[in-house]
């Protein structure tokens, strides 16, 4: 619901002033906060997405930039101002965004776009000397927070980081979500959690103390899973990590005698999750090692004091690094979960084409309900690794768009079909786009079709030497449509996570380099990553093709990578002629990979379909 209200201005007509009115609008949730701001003496307010771990997807208790913008992208900033607001977002929801905050008096701003001040850049503008900004100091990181910090305190502003001012505006607000923790089993996980802890240790290079905030970090450190958050297997909690102690920082009721037993067993002492801070400000005359970019800006506020006498090492986490390097079992496991979700998928293409072809209504959500409840039919299911997207023709070009019962489109015999889906398992986690056709092409969604698929296939077999990092392949996904003028607004490729989050960070393949040069991991064997390059076009169409790969040696000093996904790409859209004779031979050698890996698993009808649609061409 939006408050009405009124601007005005002065002009001078005839040598007098005139107040000049015009209609505004803007949310009444920000109009509530800049209340609340005024009492406090706050002229202006951070409200981010993430919650006290940094995660990218927070419970519904910590979406409180949500909650005030009504934006629903994951990724977003929130700023408030005495009379004005902005939202910062990257190019994955501008088109989201745009639709969300019509009419809202929120300004969006779009990164990383020609023009657009960053966030620290905009208050360094804006805030005057003596003027106060505020947030919630567990909701940025240290790296986020010394930034903007940097930028403001030289200009005389003055910083408040205490309450969460959301919280008296939010009456409704969800309470703190604690699901039933689970153990991932040691044939699942490939080593013990002692193990792990062991090799932590080994990395820590004599320091004290470790502090870990990051919940996929805890989740693969301990072997322990839960769902406190839609689509993470991931549970509420803080881990410090000691040269003969560990600890873990948990919500007390999640945890059944099993679990407790299994954390004894492997030498971890548990404590109340709340106790985390009070027993952080008590850390004195420590060698303290942290992530900026997973502590928060008050934890790190609380082990600097002057008077703690703490000797403080900003480092990437030794538990983020040997996580993202899976070992050979859980990458064997990995291998078996795609082809089984391979299968799923293969069933939902043929699936829908036959829906289609018949006459029968589909939605882009009654349709993907289907593929959601094929991956819930399998034994080891856990939850979707995130909510499907399904954006049939111009819905396509939202990137991270997410259809509704009341407002998804109707499938169609035409046109271009984009769906991103994925699921956890016990045995691995899985992320795959495809985007098929429904009938009849027009030559410009052949022509794009064709070249995303062209640059999918090509990152795919490529070599390189070690020591490359993602912004060294980026190209080899683009290269096809910058020939053609074309690119898109996003990463080519994450890190994945086992049996963790779907973006494990901070492996990527993207066209620019970390500006913290130590997230720009060198590729090793065991990363898993994403390659999806990508077309939008506004109010037309939106194509994107992915699979994830693992990183294995080639020969001595040169890697690559291997296919996990084992998803046929349809052969309906493509111009072979745009093709060179390798990228046929790419095309082929990856579609024969698929029939021989889930034809097993198909219907005779099925498989008749499958053969037809992975011939050569």
């Amino acid at each position: 619901m939006a408050d009405i209200g009124l601007e005005f201005s002065y002009k001078i007509y005839g040598g007098f002033w005139q107040v000049c009115y015009k209609r505004s609008i803007m949310k009444q949730t920000i109009v509530d906060l800049r209340k609340v701001m005024q009492r406090e003496g706050i002229d202006a307010w951070i409200s981010p997405s993430s919650d006290a771990h940094q995660s990218e997807y927070p419970t519904e208790y910590d979406k409180c930039r949500r909650f005030l913008s009504g934006f629903t992208g994951s990724a977003g900033t929130l700023l408030v101002m005495k009379e004005e607001a902005f939202l910062w977002t990257d190019g994955r929801y501008f088109l989201q965004a745009e639709n969300e905050l019509k009419d809202s008096g929120i300004t969006l701003m779009k990164m990383g776009e020609p023009g657009v001040p960053n966030l620290d850049e905009l208050l360094e503008q804006k805030m005057k000397k003596d003027e106060v900004l505020g947030f919630n100091g567990s909701l940025l990181s240290f790296s986020e927070g010394k930034v903007i910090a940097g930028k403001v305190v030289k200009n005389g502003v003055k910083l408040v980081i205490g309450k969460e001012l959301t919280d008296e505006i939010w009456t409704d607000r969800p309470k703190r979500p604690h699901t039933k923790v689970f153990i991932l089993e040691e044939k699942y996980a490939g080593k013990s959690a002692a193990k792990k802890i062991s090799e932590v240790r080994e990395r820590m290079k004599g320091r004290d103390l470790l502090i870990v905030s990051s919940l996929s970090d805890i989740a693969w450190l301990t072997n322990l899973r839960a769902f406190d958050i839609k689509c993470n297997p991931l549970f509420l909690s803080y881990f410090i990590l000691e040269t003969d102690k560990a600890t873990l920082f948990v919500q007390e009721e999640a945890l059944s005698n099993e679990v407790i037993a299994y954390l004894t067993e492997n030498g971890i002492d548990i404590k109340p999750y709340d106790s985390f801070d009070e027993n952080v400000a008590a850390i004195k005359n420590k060698q303290i090692m942290f992530d900026e970019a997973d502590v928060s800006y008050k934890t790190f506020i609380s082990i600097s004091k002057r008077e703690n006498a703490n000797k403080l090492y900003s480092v990437l986490s030794p538990v983020t690094y040997l996580k993202n390097i899976k070992n050979d079992i859980e990458v064997l496991n990995m291998k078996k979960s795609h082809i089984r979700d391979g299968v799923y998928m293969a069933k939902y293409m043929y699936w829908v084409k036959q829906q289609i072809k018949k006459g029968v209504k589909l939605t882009e959500k009654t349709a993907s309900d289907y593929l959601d409840n094929l991956r819930r039919g399998d034994k080891l299911f856990l939850d979707l690794s995130f909510p499907t997207i399904s954006g049939y023709a111009e819905n396509g070009a939202i990137v991270h768009y997410e259809a509704e019962y009341d407002t998804a489109k109707e499938l169609e015999a035409k046109g271009l079909y984009l769906f991103d889906s994925g699921g956890t398992y016990m045995d691995g986690t899985t992320d795959v786009t495809r985007t098929v056709s429904l009938g009849e092409n027009s030559h410009e969604e052949k022509l794009h079709y064709t070249l995303v698929t062209i640059g999918m296939l090509r990152l795919l077999n490529t070599v390189f030497k070690r020591g490359a990092i993602g912004a060294c392949l980026d190209i080899k996904a683009r290269e096809a449509l910058w020939e053609h003028g074309l690119d898109y607004n996003h990463g080519t490729g994450h890190g994945v996570g086992f049996v963790n989050t779907v973006h494990e960070a901070p492996t990527s393949i993207r066209n620019k380099i970390n500006k913290d040069i130590y997230r720009n991991l060198e590729f090793e064997p065991g990363m898993i990553m994403s390659d999806e390059p990508g077309v939008y076009i506004s109010g037309k169409h939106g194509i994107r093709m992915e699979i994830l790969m693992n990183v294995v040696e080639k020969q001595e000093g040169f890697l690559g990578f291997e296919t996990l996904t084992v998803v046929p790409i349809d052969n309906e859209p493509l111009l072979v002629d745009v093709m060179t004779k390798k990228d046929i031979e790419l095309y082929n050698k990856y579609q024969k990979q698929v029939y021989d890996s889930i034809s097993y698993g198909l219907s005779e009808e099925e498989k008749a379909w499958l053969k037809e649609l992975t011939k050569e061409i």
